[in-house]
């Protein structure tokens, strides 16, 4: 009898060990997270009230740009932060075209669903290399010219995420991927098609 008792304390005992340990795998369901990427934005048109010298940006300008963000990573699937970011703004059709300088503040929102259903039912994989992306982001422009010039901007993208170091579903590693994306934005009254590649860490 007391040889039973042992027997079953040790099974309930390696039970909770490791029911303790996946839990441990699992972590928390939201982690800190950083962004960093690097795109360019061919000029798409200009929209807006004229001014005395025209648009604000008035020569088919592009822009390549940098921008940094920090968040919160919410239950995989949902990124919410602050970001900010730098612009250089040039002009291939017109080769006499000042080239200027700008700067962005802005909150940046993504969704990467990886729900999948079988017959109906969902599920979350325990492993994923690839995940769709949406996002938009909304914020203010400053464009360093000889008067410094601020208008609202305002973006929707959409692309591709992929988990570089896919693994257990959860774990901090997972998190971790390279994404690329394609886009509208509006800003500096002109509409740009912002094509970027970024790190989420």
């Amino acid at each position: 009898m007391n040889r039973i008792k042992i027997l079953i304390a040790t099974a309930l005992l390696a039970l909770s060990f490791g029911a303790s340990a996946q839990y441990s795998q699992l972590g928390p369901k939201n982690e800190f997270m950083f962004k960093a990427e690097a795109g360019y934005a061919p000029f798409m048109g200009n929209y807006g009230k004229l001014g005395p010298n025209g648009y604000n940006l008035s020569h088919y300008e592009s822009a390549a740009n940098l921008n940094v963000m920090a968040g919160i990573n919410i239950s995989q699937d949902w990124f919410l932060g602050f970001g900010v970011g730098g612009n250089y703004y040039h002009s291939f059709k017109i080769k006499d075209a000042q080239s200027l300088i700008g700067a962005n503040a802005f909150i940046d929102f993504d969704f990467r669903p990886i729900w999948k259903a079988v017959m109906g039912v969902d599920y979350q994989p325990t492993t994923i290399k690839w995940a769709p992306l949406m996002g938009a982001r909304a914020g203010g422009s400053i464009l360093m010219a000889d008067q410094m010039l601020f208008t609202p901007m305002v973006e929707a993208y959409g692309g591709i995420n992929w988990y570089y170091a896919h693994g257990l579903r959860n774990m901090g590693h997972n998190w971790h991927s390279f994404y690329a994306t394609l886009g509208v934005a509006y800003m500096q009254q002109t509409f740009f098609l912002p094509i970027r590649v970024g790190w989420r860490w």
